[in-house]
């Protein structure tokens, strides 16, 4: 098959689900490519959310319908360079690719799905969900959700956890806001005796916080993250909202003691046999998921209690974590076999047709 892979770019996360699915379908046999698209300027956003809040509030249903419709339609006929047998979609459907295909899956983040896109969901073949918990959400909107599941990188062997250090802590929140870095710093400045934490964010300066056991980092190559991962003993990342936990799945993947959120779908990726968990204090929507903050309060009791278990015990939960990391891998592999190997067995006359929509709300 050739299939095409597109999303917009909005950073290192997307880029690195495009990597690797594009390194799994081809070593399947099949051929495959990525575009990356521009991101969507904020007029436009803005144009297309406040038409979708009038059409929704203002027009019947079937007037709504047949608008979709119509711009589905012209985008379908726009001529292109180059068909493919299937479009994969990251993160949010792009309009502009409808013509490439006649089939299109969806693989989406609910916390960053647009919700002037979902009238355009009906024109998505299947939805391949990363996690149960968006299974659960576009079930909702959608007839076709499946659950794909997901990984991170391949792991040529399981990290070596005699080389851990046992006062590192580090936690990673990149470009992201959403990553509970301030309940984290909060925690580590009122306890100077903790581990040394590396705060690695594009949001922080190193001066924004003085104590001996704390370091701000930014703009580290991919190479110095990586030999981060493979010291730190722990990773404190009580992210608020993940798609999937990209970052989650690399502090498992590297036998990291791993903090995080007990929320979904945090929770689906570390639960207590592979790492602790902090109770979120408030939760609030957010786009189609659910933001959720944990109390500094929380935090600190997890981390207590993580700092104080014997490294007997720590090196089981690490143990946990790998192992985990490796059967979710092949078990994402399996099925993303599975659902591609299925479409390109389809007669040409089926693999076309579209689900019936459900209603979206």
């Amino acid at each position: 098959m050739d299939i095409l892979i597109v999303y917009a770019s909005s950073g290192r996360g997307l880029k690195k689900d495009a990597d690797i699915l594009q390194s799994t379908i081809t070593s399947m046999g099949h051929d495959c490519r990525v575009e990356n698209l521009p991101p969507t300027s904020e007029w436009r956003s803005r144009l297309s959310h406040y038409r979708y809040r009038l059409i929704s509030r203002y027009l019947p249903k079937s007037v709504g319908n047949l608008y979709y419709n119509i711009r589905a339609a012209i985008a379908k006929a726009k001529p292109c360079k180059s068909k493919v047998e299937l479009v994969i979609h990251l993160e949010n459907l792009q309009l502009s690719n409808l013509n490439r295909s006649r089939n299109h899956w969806l693989i989406p983040n609910q916390e960053w799905f647009i919700e002037s896109r979902l009238p355009y969901l009906r024109f998505v073949d299947r939805i391949q969900c990363k996690t149960r918990h968006a299974v659960e959400v576009f079930s909702r909107l959608h007839s076709n959700a499946a659950y794909l599941g997901f990984t991170g990188t391949e792991k040529a062997s399981s990290p070596r956890l005699a080389d851990k250090a046992p006062n590192l802590a580090i936690h990673i929140a990149g470009n992201s806001q959403f990553k509970g870095t301030r309940a984290v710093l909060d925690c580590w400045l009122q306890h100077p005796e903790w581990p040394k934490l590396i705060v690695i964010s594009q949001h922080l300066k190193a001066s924004d916080y003085s104590s001996d056991n704390i370091e701000i980092a930014s703009n580290l190559t991919n190479q110095e993250i990586e030999m981060l991962w493979q010291k730190a003993r722990f990773a404190v990342l009580p992210s608020e909202v993940e798609g999937y936990g990209q970052v989650l799945a690399e502090a498992l993947a590297n036998g990291c003691v791993t903090v995080t959120t007990d929320a979904p779908p945090m929770n689906e990726l570390v639960e207590e046999c592979r790492g602790y968990l902090a109770e979120p204090e408030e939760n609030q929507p957010f786009r189609l998921g659910t933001r959720f903050k944990v109390s500094k309060r929380s935090l600190q009791k997890v981390i207590d209690k993580a700092l104080s278990e014997s490294p007997e015990h720590l090196d089981r939960i690490a143990h946990n974590a790998t192992q985990w990391y490796a059967l979710n891998h092949q078990a994402f592999l399996s099925r993303l076999t599975k659902a591609v190997n299925e479409l390109a067995e389809q007669p040409q006359d089926q693999s076309g047709r579209a689900p019936q929509e459900k209603p979206v709300r």
